[in-house]
C-alpha cells in the first residue's frame, strides 16, 4: 500500500487487510474508536481501556492495541528468546497530558504491558497515587522479578505522550529507546515557516494513519484472524480492571497487597 492508496479510515484499512490476506471473520464486527453501547449483533472492537465493564459481553472484545507495536514485539521476543535471561527487574514509566481521570487508563496499559513482557504474572503490588495524577507502583511477579510502574497525567495539554520500558537482566539490558533519549524521536522532521512537523509511519501497510490507530487497527485484525482471541482478551480485560483497583486500594491503605489467586 502506498501513500497514494492511504485509507482514510481505520474501518477501511482494516478491510483492506482482511481482504489483502484473505480473512473471513466467523461474525460481522465494528471497530470503535472508544466503546460505546451499539445495537445490534456485530462484534464491537474497542480499545480495552474504554471499556468500564468488567464482565463484557460475549460480542464485546477488548482490545490491547500497544502489543502491536513493534517495539515492544521486540522486546518480548528478546525475553522469550533468552537474549537477555535471567530477568531481575522491570522499569516502565509513560506521562501524558490526559490528568488524574486517565490515570486507571495508563495503570491498565502499563499493568498489562508488566506482565506480558515479562511473561509472568503480578504476585504482590504497592502504589502511591497523587491526586495530581502521578502514580509509582511496585510490582513483584511470581518468578522474583521487581518492576516499577511510574505514570503521570501532568503533561501540558496537547503534548504527545513520553514513555521508556526497560529491562534487566543478569546478562544484558533491553531497552525500547536508545540510551539516553528523553523523548520519542519521528522519522521525519520538516522545518518550516510555519514551524517544525513530525512525520513517523510504523507499518508499511497502513501508511498514513496516526501510530495509534494503527496499532488498534492491527490488534483488531489478530482478533479477526485468531477468534479464539477474543475470549482470552476478555479474561485479560477482567483480570487487568482487578489489578487497577488492587493498586488503586494499595495507595488508600498504604500497604503492599497481594493478588487474590495469583
Amino acid at each position: 500500500m502506498t501513500a497514494s492508496s492511504a485509507p482514510c479510515t481505520m474501518t477501511e484499512a482494516l478491510d483492506g487487510l482482511l481482504e489483502k490476506y484473505g480473512v473471513r471473520p466467523v461474525i460481522g464486527w465494528r471497530l470503535l474508536s472508544a466503546f460505546e453501547a451499539v445495537a445490534g449483533d456485530d462484534w464491537l472492537l474497542a480499545p480495552a481501556t474504554t471499556i468500564e465493564s468488567d464482565e463484557p459481553c460475549d460480542r464485546v472484545v477488548p482490545l490491547l492495541p500497544w502489543r502491536a507495536e513493534r517495539r515492544f514485539v521486540e522486546l518480548k521476543r528478546l525475553v522469550d528468546e533468552k537474549t537477555v535471561v535471567p530477568l531481575v527487574m522491570g522499569r516502565l514509566a509513560r506521562f501524558t497530558d490526559g490528568g488524574e481521570s486517565a490515570l486507571p487508563h495508563e495503570l491498565y496499559r502499563m499493568l498489562d504491558l508488566c506482565e506480558w513482557l515479562a511473561g509472568d504474572r503480578i504476585v504482590t503490588v504497592f502504589a502511591t497515587i497523587t491526586q495530581g495524577g502521578c502514580a509509582n507502583v511496585l510490582c513483584r511477579l511470581a518468578d522474583g522479578v521487581v518492576t516499577s510502574i511510574e505514570v503521570s497525567g501532568t503533561l501540558p495539554a496537547g503534548s504527545e505522550p513520553i514513555d521508556r520500558h526497560e529491562l534487566i537482566a543478569r546478562r544484558g539490558v533491553a531497552c525500547d529507546r536508545v540510551v539516553d533519549t528523553q523523548v520519542p524521536q519521528s522519522s521525519v522532521y520538516l522545518l518550516a515557516d510555519g514551524g517544525a512537523k513530525t512525520y513517523t509511519d510504523t507499518d508499511a501497510e497502513l501508511i498514513g494513519l496516526p501510530s495509534e490507530q494503527v496499532f488498534l487497527v492491527r490488534a483488531a485484525y489478530r482478533v479477526l484472524s485468531e477468534p479464539e482471541l477474543a475470549e482470552q482478551w476478555r479474561n485479560r480485560h477482567r483480570r487487568l480492571r482487578g489489578l487497577v483497583r488492587l493498586a488503586i486500594n494499595s495507595d488508600r491503605r498504604r500497604q503492599r497487597l497481594a493478588v487474590e489467586g495469583a
